[in-house]
């Protein structure tokens, strides 16, 4: 469940550090939007890079107020701490895909319209 968490701040870290130089079919966010030119598509990994950095330190103190809790009341293993990892790392994704997209879309009608 810690790894998963973790996906999102793993993913923010590469995007922000090692973004995807030019539009490919194979690294980064690729849309019908993020790919229509070079300035949408670094714009797009700018911001989905920082809403999974931002996100992660949400899931991470989620997860951690989580695990005490688990551990202080259940006291045994159980499932609920790696579904909690899984939840939180596919909102991670979801959240910085949609929040990366809207922005994007709204950075594009902005080029349009200079």
């Amino acid at each position: 469940g810690a790894v998963l968490t973790l996906a999102p701040l793993t993913a923010g870290i590469m995007i922000k550090f090692f973004p995807p130089k030019k539009i490919n079919r194979f690294y980064g966010l690729k849309t019908k939007t993020t790919a229509q030119n070079q300035q949408t598509w670094d714009y797009a990994h700018k911001v989905c890079a920082n809403t999974l950095l931002i996100y992660s330190i949400f899931g991470v103190v989620v997860y951690i107020i989580a695990l005490i809790l688990h551990i202080v009341i259940i006291k045994q293993k159980s499932y609920i701490m790696f579904l909690l990892g899984l939840i939180l790392a596919l909102l991670g994704a979801l959240t910085a895909f949609l929040i990366a997209q809207i922005k994007t879309k709204k950075f594009s009608r902005q080029q349009k319209g200079q």
